[in-house]
């Protein structure tokens, strides 16, 4: 991992839903070297709350019932992420940087909440870590 230790990464979505969803998912171990290397200490993986209910979500659509449903939210409490609530000012930003970068405001707040952090964003959307809003290092890019 090419993470100096006790650095802090923004993970959206994209990310964190390759944790539950392996089948049918590119780039599974670089995501979960990742959670390991959270868990390990070796790095902070942050989030806006808002990746709880896109995971979900997705999973959702992926037809997985309500007792799976509340293993993913136990799950995802579980691993400590640092979370961090859409206040005002992320919620300025994100919409700054949604405008600027052609992006939806979802995806914007994991950009604005690493620009927040001074830290990387790590995603899987060739979108997001595209439009260099922020420091962005796409999954499978350098991480293992």
């Amino acid at each position: 991992m090419s993470v100096s230790p006790s650095a802090t990464l923004v993970v959206d979505s994209s990310v964190a839903l390759k944790w539950f969803k392996p089948d049918a998912e590119a780039f599974v171990p670089e995501a979960l070297d990742l959670l390991a290397a959270h868990r390990s200490e070796a790095v902070v993986l942050a989030a806006p709350v808002n990746l709880r209910l896109e995971v979900l979500n997705a999973l959702w659509s992926h037809r997985l019932d309500t007792p799976q449903l509340r293993e993913v939210v136990a799950a995802l409490e579980g691993f400590g992420l640092a979370w961090f609530e859409a206040d005002v000012t992320l919620l300025d930003s994100a919409a700054e940087i949604s405008v600027a970068h052609s992006l939806t405001i979802y995806d914007a707040l994991f950009a604005a909440l690493a620009l927040r952090l001074d830290a990387e964003l790590v995603t899987a959307d060739r979108t997001l870590a595209a439009c260099r809003a922020c420091r962005t290092r796409f999954l499978g890019e350098g991480m293992r």
